[in-house]
């Protein structure tokens, strides 16, 4: 009969070694479990500096959390916690390992994967409903861990936008975010995630059209700019491009793309900007984004001297910013 080996049981140093020479016969999938069995497992998994993987994605239901890790040379590995059950199921290819009673809240839970997985940052996170987990928010709070991508689907409560707002937009480089004509009661609320200084921000409306206008518009100081289904009018639109040539409104900004719900008429929108039509098969021009083409358009001058261009579709609009 074969006696158990009390591996844990050797000092750290030790194990590192005995893992190190074991390393290529364990797959992730191994790894990441391994690190489920205690504390003291976790803390040798994450001393392995294993290779990161390429995406680290948390994706956040009401009482579910999924990460999933995707790796350059590795099967994709998922990860799922339903707090019912207080268990988590590990899949990776045709193997899958679950847990119950883990013994550790949801909070601890991605963290532990966090740590031992060796990400520099969040590459995407997706929320889908306000969490039921306690100090959510912390996940993200400690080291000031970064977000490539924030997903944020339909939320009517402003205690949930507030917590988003002051805690996950300050280490976000991009966001994504879809509402309906529930969300956002106080227009402050909108406003203040507007006005947060990121690489690139997206607005999608779900259902009824949602009211957007000149001063929610001018708030904004991301620097690429989607907004999809919004009621913003052609009027509006053709004074912000006024305040931009006065330079009154995000300098920051290097591309615009607004698709309405109506028909696009050039006259409306190109009223009184003294733009400069650009012929069709011009020589190429690039903007500040690295976006380059011979599409005709009509270009509008800032007082600083920038150019931008502005380019007309059916139910659309294009901005771009070159120097």
């Amino acid at each position: 009969m074969t006696t158990p080996f009390p591996l844990l049981h050797l000092p750290r140093l030790a194990l590192i070694l005995v893992f190190q020479h074991m390393g290529h016969r364990y797959s992730m999938h191994e790894i990441l479990a391994f690190c489920h069995v205690s504390k003291r497992a976790r803390s040798v998994a994450k001393c392995l500096k294993f290779i990161p993987p390429k995406y680290f994605v948390l994706n956040q239901h009401a009482s579910s959390m999924e990460i999933i890790l995707y790796f350059m040379r590795h099967p994709t590995v998922r990860l799922c916690y339903r707090k019912e059950k207080d268990s988590v199921t590990l899949q990776s290819e045709a193997t899958a390992t679950a847990w119950t009673n883990i013994g550790f809240t949801v909070v601890e839970w991605t963290k532990r994967m966090f740590d031992v997985s060796n990400c520099e940052k969040f590459e995407t996170v997706m929320l889908h409903k306000p969490p039921e987990f306690d100090d959510f928010f912390s996940i993200f709070s400690e080291h000031c861990r970064r977000i490539g991508k924030l997903i944020l689907y339909p939320v009517s409560t402003d205690s949930f936008t507030k917590q988003v707002v002051e805690t996950l937009l300050p280490i976000t480089s991009n966001i994504s975010f879809y509402i309906s004509k529930d969300s956002f009661k106080d227009p402050k609320e909108l406003r203040k995630i507007l006005s947060q200084e990121i690489d690139s921000m997206e607005i999608h409306v779900r259902g009824s059209p949602f009211s957007l206008n000149l001063s929610d518009l001018i708030t904004s100081n991301a620097v690429k700019f989607f907004l999809r289904g919004l009621t913003l009018t052609q009027k509006e639109l053709n004074e912000f491009f006024k305040m931009w040539k006065r330079n009154e409104c995000n300098p920051r900004l290097e591309y615009l793309t607004v698709l309405l719900y109506e028909d696009v008429f050039e006259d409306a929108i190109l009223s009184g900007l003294d733009a400069v039509k650009v012929l069709n098969g011009s020589s190429s021009r690039s903007s500040n984004i690295g976006y380059s083409d011979k599409i005709a358009g009509f270009d509008i001058k800032r007082i600083d001297g920038k150019i931008g261009t502005i380019k007309f579709g059916l139910n659309f609009v294009n901005f771009y910013v070159r120097s």
